[in-house]
């Protein structure tokens, strides 16, 4: 995160990003060396308030009971959003992290002759995976670049790292083409886009027989033909069929 100009981060472990009681879903949480909970939030859209982030945050530390740190990457294109939220019994506050503050071409330039030197380094992660969404002279050019770049990371543990990264963040600023396009590369260079694509097929497939279940309890189906009709398992049936009854 020094990249970004956000200091004193020392993460230890990923956190769920599903909260508790609840349908909501952060981007992204780990706990810190010093036992805090850092949240990490990505936004292409100006947040008018910061009601939903507080409603996670409460979660995150009911949870965890933890601090939590919050902080909020803008895109390129956002430029001011609050940083406070005062709801009377207590202030709440998040760090605002503009990327139109940064430099993209700087950013890609580093990466490139970190590459040449062969001193790759952490921080060249983000650099290399959010490049697009700072301030770059062309997008398309950056775009360019970026696909030529990733390629030359040395590590695949480091490149399957920020092929995740860009594919969580990164492609914001591309229109559809140029999404379909940088997808379509990195498949060529990292394992991990297919297990992405094969993990968001599971999901949805799961999803979808969820919500069939739900249909047929509703329709008066007995526990074993929803089993039977959705594949999914006694406990996933009966959970789904308990939450309905309630």
């Amino acid at each position: 995160m020094q990249a970004l100009g956000v200091h004193g981060v020392e993460l230890a472990e990923p956190l769920p990003t599903e909260l508790p009681s609840n349908t909501l879903r952060i981007d992204k949480a780990w706990r810190m060396r010093d036992g805090r909970v850092f949240h990490l939030e990505f936004q292409s859209t100006r947040e008018p308030t910061l009601h939903r982030f507080l409603e996670y945050d409460a979660r995150l530390a009911r949870q965890h009971f933890a601090q939590v740190r919050t902080v909020v990457l803008y895109h390129a294109n956002i430029q001011s959003a609050p940083s406070e939220l005062d709801i009377g019994t207590a202030m709440y506050r998040v760090e605002n992290v503009f990327l139109s503050d940064l430099n993209g071409d700087a950013a890609l330039k580093e990466v490139e002759e970190h590459l040449r030197i062969g001193q790759w380094e952490p921080g060249d992660r983000l650099r290399l995976a959010l490049a697009l969404n700072m301030n770059v002279r062309s997008v398309s050019t950056a775009f360019e670049r970026v696909l030529e770049l990733v390629p030359a990371v040395p590590d695949e543990t480091e490149r399957d790292l920020v092929v995740s990264a860009i594919l969580a963040l990164g492609d914001q600023s591309l229109n559809d083409q140029q999404r379909t396009h940088l997808r379509k590369e990195l498949r060529k260079v990292s394992k991990i886009v297919e297990e992405l694509y094969e993990e968001g097929r599971q999901e949805g497939e799961h999803l979808k027989a969820v919500q069939v279940a739900e249909k047929m309890f509703r329709k008066g189906a007995s526990l074993s033909d929803v089993i039977d009709i959705t594949g999914l398992s006694e406990q996933e049936a009966e959970e789904i069929r308990r939450k309905l009854m309630n």
